[in-house]
């Protein structure tokens, strides 16, 4: 989990510590020159209301949601367990390795891998190096058995994705932990997977998946660059551009025009240091770094999702609890969940985020993988966190709100 990547965005990188206290924050934003502060001029959005729910105050890492027992209702997962909607009833099913404060179990992806028709899991772990799937028996009670992907690699996070430009996330991108190859998988019609080499190297803590040249096939984002995409995506040379250096740990880094000039830009997040985000596509084809929040550490967890339905950009995240057991920096801050909502002026393509705190000073984390989901068929997005301190389900209450 080294910090292995430089940093170059053509200026000094600065890292800085939270402002503790008021009188700090009213002094900062007393010496912001004018020509600094966004040309945002809306009032503030209203917040969402959610109801917290405390499924488990056991410890997990990952989370996902989905229908394990195929009777229509969304379950929650986390580490050994899955909760059965909509009571949560809690079912063990696999063994996982516990070792130093972790449950290795740092991904947990939805997906039916032999067709079947039930949902099967694909999980990975860092202490255990691999990356498996667990084939789900159709027996609330049976065991699940754990099937072998890959070994030999520590792996901190796994995402689907969509490699094959179908529109659909179902191939798998793993995060090396070393400097292994780098590949995705996708699943053959056998009951497994067939491995896809991209690269005959990894290069660091961080990665995602988006077009960014344009030209319809989804790349592979990296912390110190990107890989171009072929024509066909599981075959053929994909060519490395060096166009940023990103240092630090990151998680996911997603593909979106953030401030609306019809570019490509790049949203992401520190795992284990601070800051939250996104890189901005110059038309010299340079890149240049914007803060969202640079105030709280350990972002590793950041999903995209637009709450209020409105078509808007928002980032969905929280801190992760004691993701290197104290050693990063902020760690033993106070957790919280939060929302940031982009406030964009389109024509001048400026824009700010409006930091919508969920949940904080409790036991509430981000973990490593949040899931989101319209859980309870109301209509609008719920989401679960798990981390070392618990997991919680946030039930949005929006779509009661306007009845």
């Amino acid at each position: 989990m080294a910090d292995t990547n430089g940093a170059n965005f053509g200026m000094n990188s600065i890292k800085r510590r939270p402002i503790q206290t008021a009188s700090r924050i009213l002094l900062l934003l007393l010496t912001i020159p004018i020509s600094l502060i966004p040309a945002w001029k809306g009032s503030r959005p209203t917040e969402i209301p959610f109801e917290k729910h405390v499924i488990d105050l056991g410890a997990a890492e990952a989370a996902a949601i989905t229908d394990i027992n195929g009777d229509g209702k969304l379950d929650i997962v986390a580490g050994e367990y899955w909760y059965e909607a909509p009571l949560w009833r809690k079912h063990h099913f696999r063994q996982i390795l516990y070792t130093e404060n972790y449950i290795d179990d740092l991904s947990t992806l939805p997906l039916d891998v032999n067709g079947d028709g039930r949902v099967d899991l694909i999980t990975s772990g860092w202490f255990s190096n691999k990356l498996a799937w667990w084939e789900n028996p159709g027996n609330d009670h049976a065991m699940w058995q754990e099937h072998s992907i890959e070994t030999g690699s520590p792996i901190e996070f796994t995402f689907l994705v969509d490699l094959d430009n179908d529109g659909k996330a179902n191939e798998i991108l793993p995060q090396f932990g070393d400097n292994k190859p780098l590949a995705w998988y996708e699943r053959d019609a056998k009951g497994g997977f067939t491995k896809h080499m991209v690269s005959d190297r990894s290069y660091g803590h961080g990665i995602g998946v988006g077009d960014i040249n344009g030209d319809g096939r989804n790349d592979i984002l990296t912390p110190v660059g990107w890989l171009e995409a072929p024509p066909d995506p599981r075959q053929g040379n994909w060519k490395f551009h060096p166009d940023w250096n990103i240092r630090g740990e990151l998680g996911f880094m997603y593909v979106r025009d953030v401030n609306g000039d019809g570019k490509p830009d790049i949203v992401t997040s520190m795992g284990h240091d601070y800051g939250i985000f996104w890189l901005e596509r110059n038309p010299d084809d340079t890149w240049t770094k914007h803060d969202i929040d640079h105030t709280w550490s350990q972002a590793h967890a950041v999903v995209l999702v637009d709450f209020r339905n409105s078509g808007n950009l928002g980032l969905l995240t929280g801190k992760r609890y004691m993701a290197e057991n104290g050693d990063d920096p902020g760690e033993r801050e106070p957790l919280g969940v939060y929302w940031y909502e982009r406030l964009l002026n389109p024509g001048a393509h400026d824009l700010e985020w409006a930091r919508h705190v969920i949940d904080y000073g409790g036991r509430v984390g981000g973990g490593v993988q949040i899931a989101v989901s319209d859980i309870d068929g109301d209509g609008d997005l719920d989401f679960v966190v798990a981390g070392k301190s618990g997991l919680f389900l946030f039930e949005n209450k929006l779509a009661g709100a306007h009845q």
